[in-house]
């Protein structure tokens, strides 16, 4: 059953963020509101404690900063790809989140914040996720050493990343996580319309002001395994570790995965969670989102340079930073 503390936020959600993105349409006016509660909201959700650098790569046309949060191991890193649907971004928002997922984890991540559309249309997104997985492998970083992770649109780049990476002859990172990811762009998957009520914070796609759908994907097939990675050959990857709630549209892009990676002999674990909204993980004041950290903490300390049994710091109040 889930807490009061999430009754309250689905019924918030669904007041505020659902309808704004029902009638707002206009890219530049959603990235302002949404710029807005990420510099008033997401700020004062950062742990204290958590520190941020920029980091420059050598050819790439998109900002990347280190997070890190105590005393983590260096030798253990998250390549983290924030969602937005690929056409925003709250870097603040989903610092807080990365910060208490790297305690848990004993690691360190590096946020890439890809190029968006429809300024830069696939596969700009594409493109500088790989490169920032390049980079980290240029620094030394043996890559069973590295997790790339993502939550909804960047959950989807994070399953094409790995096939990229494969096509691109790369050595595999040693897992990958995602958070209620959009593995379909063709929104085909009956869960779209199954769960278009109970789905707190996204909208239909039909009753949507604006669809991302077509900013994205410029003139590419919205089958193209590399846009709906849902569609790829998932020979040889990682094992992949999914969290999805089972009141969200995007349910059945998480169970369809499932399926499909057995059958390609890949470990697939999806935990489904009930009636949580979409990323639930990013409100730090719901019990499910830290319970929910902790798992994927667990899991990817088993998986990438795993050893003894470590300490996780324990998570400190959160404040502005």
């Amino acid at each position: 059953m889930q807490s009061w503390q999430t009754d309250f936020l689905n019924l918030q959600l669904s007041l505020s963020v659902k309808p704004l993105l029902r009638h707002v349409g206009s890219i530049d006016r959603i990235r302002k509101w949404v710029r807005v509660s990420d510099n008033l909201l997401g700020r004062v959700a950062i742990p204290r404690g958590t520190e941020r650098e920029p980091v420059t790569i050598p050819g790439a046309d998109f900002d990347a900063e280190w997070i890190c949060a105590g005393d983590a191991r260096p030798d253990r890193v998250l390549l983290y790809l924030p969602g937005g649907a690929y056409v925003m971004r709250t870097p603040n928002m989903h610092t807080a989140m990365v910060s208490r997922l790297c305690r848990h984890a004993n690691a360190r991540a590096l946020m890439t914040y890809y190029r968006l559309a429809p300024e830069y249309p696939f596969p700009a997104c594409l493109e500088d996720s790989v490169l920032a997985y390049r980079w980290l492998l240029d620094q030394g970083i043996p890559p069973g050493n590295i997790v790339i992770a993502g939550d909804s649109a960047g959950g989807g780049l994070t399953l094409s990343t790995l096939l990229a990476i494969k096509d691109k002859k790369l050595p595999m990172p040693a897992c990958a996580y995602m958070l209620s990811p959009l593995l379909d762009v063709s929104d085909q998957a009956p869960s779209r319309w199954k769960n278009a009520l109970s789905d707190t914070a996204l909208p239909a796609p039909a009753k949507r002001a604006i669809n991302p759908r077509p900013l994205y994907l410029g003139e590419h097939d919205p089958k193209d395994p590399m846009v709906s990675p849902i569609n790829g050959n998932f020979s040889g990857l990682p094992p992949l570790y999914i969290q999805v709630s089972d009141s969200e549209m995007l349910l059945d892009d998480s169970l369809r995965l499932a399926r499909r990676g057995h059958t390609y002999d890949v470990e697939v674990k999806v935990d489904i969670w009930r009636k949580v909204p979409h990323v639930w993980q990013a409100f730090p004041f719901l019990p499910e989102s830290d319970d929910a950290l902790e798992k994927a903490g667990r899991f990817l300390r088993e998986k990438a340079a795993p050893g003894e049994p470590e300490p996780v710091a324990t998570q400190p109040a959160s404040g502005m930073h």
